[in-house]
């Protein structure tokens, strides 16, 4: 699943738990920063899916929450 959310490109990348049998939500987010591509990578933490679309949907949410509080630090919220 690909979304923008604030000018910011989230890519989720569900992994798979083969000793769980589900899957961990996580996402790269990519952002433009004075025309250098810049990338962080985030997991939600303790949150195991058995359906991959339910571990993309809450990859979204944490990267969206990661988002946020990067601008809230740099005062651009």
């Amino acid at each position: 699943m690909e979304v923008i959310y604030k000018s910011y490109h989230v890519i989720t990348v569900p992994q798979l738990n083969l000793d769980a049998d589900c899957w961990i939500p996580t996402a790269d987010i990519s952002w433009d920063d004075e025309g250098r591509t810049r990338h962080q990578f985030v997991t939600g933490l303790g949150d195991y899916f058995k359906i991959i679309d339910q571990a993309e949907l809450n990859a979204v949410e944490v990267a969206m929450a990661w988002i946020d509080a990067e601008l809230a630090k740099d005062g651009r919220r």
